[in-house]
């Protein structure tokens, strides 16, 4: 059996930057996967501040956990490192970036009613440039995503663009004035899926998420993944870790050149910790999406 896109799908993808397919997830794992997010979330009633592996609401108590974000859920769950390398999802993988990639990040965002803070208007390629843009991002639904629970907002066609100023004071914030920058969110497709379906989106992508206005869960994980010949212009830490992200292929020591746009994510954010943290230095866009 073929998991791969099809070629409607792999279309849709590089005309619009995003394309978005149901039923990828099957319903006894995704009870699994859910399951397994709600023991880490009691692991997250015994702290009191963020950590490497919990980003926690300002409202986060023992009796109340309010917590924004799993930060690399893999590395904490055998469930989620099984979701890492799900068949169903690699194989669409390799028919947008090929054969050879690697995890950039694992991150899932809860998006809980006590937790639900909107996202303003970015590009992931802002947060981490590479040396070519066979970069994107899986996003799977491990609640059904709804117009009140905090859906994604994708802008079609905008990977093809630019990529804006991320910078506020003279510093990272991670988001994009959009006033500034003349750009018509208008067009935005707001999404919406049950549980069980995945997006997956173009790096250089101009997307948002809004707040949950709801009492139900919205919790999204996003595997973002690199070709492995995409190398990180902010370098590497440790060469063995960054090959043991690899998820298809093979070790690439020569990275693949492209002329792509890029402004670097320097100076660093002032908040550091999530994204979330980075864009508390930005107010402009928080009325409305």
């Amino acid at each position: 059996m073929s998991y791969s896109l099809n070629k409607e799908q792999i279309r849709d993808y590089n005309k619009n930057g995003y394309v978005i397919i149901e039923d990828v997830i099957d319903q006894k794992f995704l009870k699994e996967l859910n399951l397994a997010t709600e023991v880490m979330i009691k692991d997250a009633k015994l702290i009191k501040k963020s950590n490497e592996q919990f980003d926690l609401g300002l409202n986060h108590s023992y009796s109340n956990p309010s917590v924004r974000r799993i930060k690399q859920p893999q590395n904490y769950s055998e469930v989620f490192k099984k979701l890492l390398f799900y068949p169903s999802i690699i194989e669409k993988v390799i028919s947008l970036i090929g054969n050879n990639f690697r995890l950039h990040n694992g991150k899932m965002n809860l998006k809980s009613p006590s937790a639900g803070d909107l996202v303003d208007w970015h590009q992931d390629w802002a947060f981490y440039p590479h040396s070519n843009d066979d970069v994107l991002a899986v996003g799977i639904m491990l609640d059904d995503m709804t117009l009140n629970n905090g859906t994604v907002l994708f802008i079609p066609e905008s990977h093809k663009g630019e990529v804006y100023d991320h910078h506020h004071n003279g510093y990272f914030a991670g988001a994009i004035d959009i006033e500034k920058n003349k750009i018509d969110i208008r067009n935005a497709r707001e999404i919406v899926g049950k549980a069980g379906t995945i997006t997956i989106h173009h790096a250089r992508l101009l997307h948002a998420s809004k707040p949950n206005l709801s009492k139900l869960n919205r919790r999204f994980l996003l595997w973002e993944f690199a070709a492995n010949d995409a190398w990180p212009l902010m370098g590497i830490n440790n060469y063995e870790d960054f090959n043991n992200k690899i998820i298809s292929g093979d070790a690439i020591n020569r990275p693949r050149l492209t002329k792509v746009p890029v402004r670097m994510p320097l100076p660093a954010a002032l908040n550091q910790g999530s994204i979330f943290e980075n864009q508390k230095a930005v107010t402009k866009n928080k009325k409305d999406l």
